[in-house]
C-alpha cells in the first residue's frame, strides 16, 4: 500500500528501478527488515534527492535532506548497505541509517520494537568518536517515514 506522503515529494537523481528481490537482498545483508513505508519508497524511487527538503523539529527549521540512500549502488556514496556498514560503530545498532543532510548528519530509523520506524537524526558533530556510540547526539524527527515525508517543507515559501 502506497502512503500519501511518498506522493507529496519530488524525487530527482534516483537510481535504476529495483524490485522486491533487491529489497530482500538488502534486508538479508543488513540482517533487518526495512520499514514498510521506506521499502515502498525504494521500490518507487530507489533513493535520490527530494523536494521539499526542509526538516522541522518542534515547529522550527532543523536541517535539510541532501539525499536518501538507494539500493544496489555499490560504487555510489549513497548506497544503503554500504553506508550502514560504514557507520557501524558510530551509530547505535538499533538505528538504521537511510539518508543524509548536506552537512553529513544522518537520518535513521529506530529498530526498537516500541518505536519501530520512527525517524531520528544522528548529529555527527556530537557523536562519540572516542568510544561507544551514544544516544546524546540523536534527535527524534518523526514517528514514521510517511510522517517525516509529510512534514518536509520548502524553506523558500
Amino acid at each position: 500500500m502506497c502512503h500519501r506522503g511518498i506522493d507529496l515529494i519530488e524525487v530527482k537523481n534516483s537510481y535504476k528501478t529495483i524490485d522486491i528481490d533487491d529489497i530482500d537482498q538488502a534486508q538479508k545483508a543488513l540482517s533487518i527488515k526495512l520499514p514498510e513505508q521506506y521499502a515502498e519508497f525504494l521500490l518507487k524511487h530507489n533513493g535520490g534527492t527530494i523536494f521539499p527538503d526542509g526538516v522541522m523539529v518542534d515547529g522550527k527549521h532543523f536541517d535539510f535532506v541532501a539525499y536518501l540512500y538507494s539500493i544496489k549502488n555499490k560504487l555510489a556514496v549513497d548506497d544503503l548497505v554500504t553506508k550502514c556498514n560504514e557507520l557501524k560503530g558510530m551509530v547505535l545498532d538499533h538505528y538504521l541509517p537511510f539518508g543524509e543532510s548536506p552537512g553529513g548528519d544522518v537520518f535513521c530509523f529506530s529498530l526498537l520494537k516500541h518505536e519501530l520506524g520512527a525517524v531520528y537524526y544522528w548529529d555527527h558533530e556530537e557523536a562519540n568518536y572516542e568510544g561507544e556510540p551514544w544516544e546524546y547526539n540523536m534527535t527524534k524527527v518523526a514517528d514514521s517515514f510517511s510522517m517525516f515525508i509529510e512534514q518536509l517543507y520548502d524553506c523558500d515559501e
